[in-house]
């Protein structure tokens, strides 16, 4: 249902997909975060990202109501994300960091436009490894991609952000392949 996602706040969290048991707390960065046809309770629902927020794997997938990712908090994922091609949209306009320490985590933004946020978007997990599985975008206007440490395989899909940085003395690999990068401008 409607909410708001935080780092305190333990309401609308569940701790089993059948939703029977309360999660009593918010989710960490070693928990899950599964949103499916049963986080809507028949309607039309809104994430709002809060202070704190932070997730392992966050998916959203199955979903027969429409879910809205809303708000402007950072938001922190330590895995994989994937965000369906139908009944999903964006509002969020937060900065997210990928800080996970292991290799084998995929990134899907399969919806209308492919932009996961306006802010900026971070790869920085020592020894990391992300796989984009669509094409992915980082605002037109505002936004930053940075691959700070770890290693972000583009994986032959089409990119756009306003920069893409990675400068700096941190080990880190981007292999761009056949990818398509399209950058808008100076922030």
């Amino acid at each position: 249902s409607t909410g708001t996602w935080d780092g305190s706040t333990a309401t609308n969290w569940f701790s089993d997909l059948a939703r029977t048991t309360p999660a009593g707390a918010a989710p960490t960065s070693i928990d899950d975060v599964i949103f499916d046809a049963s986080s809507d309770n028949g309607v039309p629902f809104t994430v709002t990202i809060g202070t704190g927020a932070v997730c392992r794997d966050v998916t959203a997938s199955g979903l027969d109501q429409t879910m809205t990712l809303a708000g402007s908090a950072a938001f922190t994922v330590s895995g994989s994300l994937s965000f369906p091609s139908s009944n999903f949209t964006r509002t969020y306009t937060g900065n997210i960091t990928f800080n996970s320490t292991a290799t084998g985590r995929n990134i899907t933004v399969s919806y209308t436009g492919n932009v996961l946020t306006t802010g900026n978007v971070t790869f920085n997990g020592v020894g990391g490894g992300w796989t984009l599985q669509s094409a992915f975008a980082v605002g037109t206007t505002t936004g930053i991609l940075k691959v700070t440490k770890g290693y972000l395989d583009t994986n032959g899909q089409s990119v756009t952000s306003v920069t893409f940085e990675s400068n700096n003395t941190n080990t880190r690999t981007v292999t761009l392949g056949a990818s398509t990068i399209t950058l808008c401008g100076a922030p």
